[in-house]
Parts: structure tokens; C-alpha cells; sequence
């Protein structure tokens, strides 16, 4: 059963059209796109696309047998939701947010909060442990009123202090889940894993989450898969796939103008095989990206 993941469309918006093309090419039985699917732009802009929007998952539906399983991703603005619900209600794709998606043997679990980071929207910012608030801040941090107009939030901390962690949302998927099904369960989390190299900004910052991580460690999905830092596999140092014990993880990134994306094939003993990345797996990286499998 061939899976397609991709993330972070935003980057370049017209890689949506790329996507449809690869689907069709490749005819994954799943595809999964990992957060921040909107244009990189404020509420107005955002809606306006959900038209286009629509007519690329149509396409999908009457094409392929492609399941299309997506959530919003950190910009995107968190009050156009039921738009995506109604793409959903259509039987265009599947809102994977906090949810749970059952279909062909496998387990899907969407989990799209993460770390507080420099930028200014916060909806889908979340404590991470002990991590709280960005010490760098580039701006007034703020989130939107239910008219798409820009609410500044005076206090982030006690802001972000009264979210539910990282880690306590794991926790909630995952007692949705029936004895046995982890093993089959695929996990698409905005917010990389710390300590697999896939969370490096062009500053070389580190920023992926520990609690995701352990998450990982403690559970054994059979899948992982994140974004949100679309430079990290170019960066020295830096990959799109490594496991963690028996899980695979993936973060294809998302930069230039090559849509960035990983297809692999579920067995039927459940097992994660022949995993490919558009690019890196067919030009050598100049830095980072490529190389032996670690195991972490």
C-alpha cells in the first residue's frame, strides 16, 4: 500500500497543482499533508483560496482512489476550520486535527499544535514541557477574533500556560486508540521531533519538540511525520527520514521551488518500506539531508 507525505504547500502555493500531479503519477493509496496548507497570508486571502482548494481535492476524488488526510498548520488561521470541515463533509479529504482516521488496516492520528516560535499568530502554539514562550519575539503576539481581524494577546505566557501541552495532547489521541492498534498507527505532527535532526532553522537553532520525541520513544508507532521547518533537510546536518527504534520517521521540508515530498510503501505485515524522497533521493544534497539511516 503506497503512502504519499508532503507538508508546508504554503511555501509556494502553486505546489498544489505539483501535488496533483504527482498523485496522479504515483497513485498513493494515502495521501497525508502535514499543516500549513493555506496561502502564507492573513484571513482574507486565506478564505478566498478555499475555492482552488476545493477544485484540487475534487480533482483527487474523481481521478483516484487517493485518501487525502490534512489538518491547518501553525499559519493557518485557525477561524476558517469550518471550511476545512465542509471540504471534509464533501468526502474531499479527511481533517485529521485531534482526530483519528480508520481506514485499510492502518490507524491515522493528527496532532497539528506546536512550540511557541518567533512569529506572531499563536492559535496553534503550545506548551512543551517546561518550554513556554519564544525568548525572541518578532512582534505583538497575537491571534484573530471571529471576523478574520488581528486580536493582540497581552499576556502570551499566561496565554500559552492555559493550553494543554504538547504532550498532554498525545496523550488524548492516544487513548482513543484500541489495545493493538499503535503498531498500525501513523502519526502526522506539525512540529518535528527534537534530537532527529529534522528541526534546523537557518540559524542552525534547534527547535524540535522533546515531547514528541519521547512520545515516539515510548510508544512505537509505526509512522511518524512532521514539517513545519521547511529548510531543516537542507541544512548541514539535517534529515527528512530517521527511526526511533521501531518507528520511522519522516520530515520531508519544504523549500525552493521542487515540491518536497515522500512516498513509501505500507506491508502487509506492517512494516515501512522503500521509502523515497523527491529530492534528495534523486541529486546528492550539498549539505545534510541524505546518507545512512540513523537510529535514534
Amino acid at each position: 500500500m503506497k503512502i504519499l507525505i508532503t507538508n508546508d504547500l504554503h511555501q509556494k502555493i502553486s505546489k498544489w497543482t505539483d501535488l496533483v500531479k504527482v498523485i496522479f503519477k504515483d497513485e498513493p493509496r494515502f495521501v497525508l499533508i502535514a499543516g500549513d496548507i493555506l496561502p502564507k497570508a492573513e484571513y482574507a486571502a486565506q478564505k478566498q483560496f478555499f475555492p482552488t482548494l476545493r477544485g484540487y481535492l475534487r480533482i483527487i476524488q474523481q481521478n483516484t482512489q487517493a485518501t487525502v488526510l490534512t489538518y491547518f498548520g501553525n499559519d493557518d488561521c485557525h477561524i476558517l476550520e469550518p471550511e476545512l470541515d465542509k471540504l471534509e463533509a464533501d468526502g474531499l479529504c479527511v481533517n485529521l486535527n485531534g482526530r483519528v482516521h480508520r481506514e485499510e488496516g492502518l490507524v491515522f492520528c493528527g496532532m497539528n499544535k506546536c512550540r511557541d516560535y518567533p512569529f506572531g499568530y499563536k492559535h496553534w502554539c503550545a506548551p512543551d514541557g517546561d518550554y513556554l514562550a519564544c525568548p525572541v519575539q518578532f512582534g505583538q503576539a497575537l491571534t484573530f477574533d471571529v471576523h478574520g481581524d488581528r486580536l493582540p494577546i497581552e499576556n502570551l505566557e499566561q496565554y500559552l500556560a492555559a493550553k494543554p501541552s504538547i504532550g498532554q495532547e498525545l496523550e488524548q489521541l492516544k487513548h482513543q486508540l484500541a489495545d493493538g492498534e499503535m503498531r498500525r498507527s501513523i502519526w502526522m505532527i506539525h512540529q518535528p521531533p527534537a534530537n532527529l535532526e529534522m528541526d534546523i532553522c537557518l540559524n542552525c537553532e534547534r527547535v524540535g519538540s522533546p515531547a514528541v520525541h519521547q512520545f515516539a520513544v515510548d510508544n512505537q508507532p509505526l509512522l511518524g511525520c512532521s514539517g513545519h521547518i521547511h529548510e531543516s533537510p537542507h541544512m548541514r546536518g539535517g534529515r527528512w527520514i530517521a527511526k526511533v527504534a521501531n518507528t520511522t520517521w519522516l520530515q520531508p521540508g519544504q523549500y525552493f521551488d521542487a515540491l518536497h515530498y515522500v512516498t513509501l510503501e505500507i506491508t502487509g505485515d506492517f512494516q515501512v518500506a522503500n521509502a523515497s524522497h523527491s529530492v534528495f533521493d534523486t541529486t546528492e544534497p550539498q549539505t545534510g539531508g541524505y546518507g545512512e539511516l540513523p537510529n535514534y
